[in-house]
């Protein structure tokens, strides 16, 4: 009931402040802040797991045994993911588990849930990791060319030694380069899951009437209210719009945080 009169949602945002609602009558607002959590945190622990599980084998391939075996293993499937695109390689990984995990609003369930969710993340995890090896191996290939490194190496430090403490000016700026650079690629790759309804946590199909399904994000993250939506981009606009602000303006708060840090190190090296 709006302004006496009785409706049907979904409520534009002037009917029902601050954002309106969905198509289900949930507000936008209230799944905006629901989904923040699951947002942010997923893509900080997945970049945070990429970003040191790729400094380990970046390290681990400095030695014979890993320039022999690992990094010639890292090189080809950077290559190959350089060919495929991120969005049609991820279609293809996680692709088969979607309708597996399709559930209907009666029987949903939550170990499955989780267990979805820990697969993209794997696969996630996993197209991304080949690029950072190969981007910290170029790194550390050059830093050990340098001067004070050969000097440090005749004196008789090891290489592990090196990349703690010689280094650690020079990696601790690269690595926050790139933990901020990869959380953004990350983020974006929600969207693109999103896009083709692979979201973050699964599916819920409900049936709105006899002939109709809508199909939503069980974690209400933010790329899945988006994906969810898309199609109704012309009749319900904000559905769709708020998420994207929202997550517009988090990558564009992340690349702030990343200047001023960066900023602050180099003021600090000055």
């Amino acid at each position: 009931m709006i302004s006496g009169a009785l409706k049907y949602p979904p409520f534009t945002p002037l009917e029902v402040q601050p954002f309106g609602t969905d198509i289900l009558g949930f507000t936008i607002f209230a799944k905006v802040i629901q989904g923040f959590k699951y947002t942010f945190f997923i893509g900080l622990f997945l970049s945070s797991a990429q970003i040191l599980c790729g400094l380990l084998f970046s390290v681990l391939s400095l030695y014979k045994l890993g320039t022999a075996l690992l990094l010639p293993v890292f090189s080809y499937f950077d290559k190959l993911f350089t060919l495929i695109p991120k969005p049609f390689l991820l279609l293809l990984l996680i692709g088969p588990y979607y309708h597996v995990l399709l559930f209907s609003a009666e029987d949903v369930p939550p170990e499955a849930n989780m267990e979805f969710m820990l697969i993209q993340l794997f696969v996630l995890f996993l197209v991304g990791l080949p690029n950072l090896v190969k981007l910290y191996h170029a790194e550390l290939a050059f830093l050990f060319k340098q001067d004070f490194a050969l000097a440090s190496q005749t004196l008789g430090s090891s290489k592990l030694r090196s990349v703690r403490y010689s280094f650690k000016p020079q990696l601790t700026e690269l690595i926050l380069n790139l933990f901020f650079k990869i959380l953004t690629q990350n983020l974006a790759l929600f969207i693109y899951l999103a896009y083709f309804q692979l979201y973050l946590g699964g599916s819920l199909e409900t049936q709105l009437d006899a002939t109709t399904k809508y199909t939503v994000t069980m974690s209400n993250e933010w790329s899945g209210l988006i994906g969810q939506n898309i199609n109704r981009l012309a009749s319900t606009p904000w559905t769709v719009l708020v998420p994207l602000a929202f997550y517009g303006g988090l990558i564009f708060m992340l690349n702030g945080i990343k200047r001023a840090l960066i900023g602050g190190m180099q003021n600090q090296s000055i």
